[in-house]
């Protein structure tokens, strides 16, 4: 598993995690699971900075 998320992406995926959650609690019902869930998968892969989806298009941010 290579990274293939860089450094400015990984931020910006861990501020949109920031704001899914930040509505997800306004939202309330089945909005605010869809909004969790979504926040989930971009803070992990900001986290791990490997994104799967970049694996498969040929994408990297990293800049290696």
């Amino acid at each position: 598993m290579q990274t293939n998320v860089g450094a400015f992406d990984g931020w910006f995926r861990t501020l949109l995690f920031i704001l899914a959650i930040c509505y997800a609690v306004f939202a309330g019902g089945v909005m605010a699971w869809v909004l969790v869930g979504v926040g989930a998968v971009l803070f992990a892969t900001a986290v791990l900075t490997w994104c799967p989806i970049y694996e498969v298009v040929g994408l990297n941010t990293n800049g290696k």
